[in-house]
């Protein structure tokens, strides 16, 4: 699987993120063959979001929107990665609509990927040890994404659900 790293962050209130979209798995039947994979940094709470890897602009603002913001409220600072798909005027626009301050990070900067990378790596071992036929991790994401936010974190000692809900 390969990892783009999408990259963002945002003060804790009302919440810290980072986007990442993990490339290479199988095609579902659905056409999906990419996860939209949002870590807020504050709780390490995790968003497993199925999608396609030619996704657009505007399809991730949706899903963002619908798995996160809706969840959690809005970041008061997104920092991305400068990919050509997130520096478009319309992301921009966007951002300015919610209030929320857009900044770009410098590729693969330890400090905003490394928390990812662990995410997408404890992700691929979860898939691989549970899903028996590899077209069918979709289905298993709703579950995956449990059991990782019910796990403590290595680095807060609490799960994220804690963390998140108290």
């Amino acid at each position: 699987m390969d990892n783009e790293i999408i990259s963002s962050a945002s003060s804790q209130t009302p919440t810290a993120v980072v986007f990442a979209r993990e490339t290479g798995l199988p095609t579902c039947p659905s056409g999906n063959d990419a996860i939209l994979v949002v870590v807020d940094r504050l709780t390490k709470m995790v968003h497993f979001i199925a999608c396609q890897q030619k996704i657009t602009v505007e399809q991730t603002a949706q899903l963002f929107i619908a798995n996160v913001i809706r969840l959690h409220g809005l970041p008061t600072t997104i920092i991305l990665e400068r990919d050509p798909k997130f520096t478009l005027n319309l992301w921009r626009h966007l951002w300015d609509q919610f209030g929320t301050k857009l900044q770009f990070s410098s590729a693969y900067h330890p400090k905003t990927d490394g928390q990812t990378e662990q995410v997408n790596q404890t992700m691929q071992q979860l898939i691989r040890t549970t899903c028996a036929d590899p077209q069918t991790w979709e289905k298993s994401l709703p579950l995956l994404e449990f059991a990782y936010n019910n796990a403590p974190s290595a680095t807060t000692h609490q799960s994220p659900f804690f963390l998140n809900r108290g």
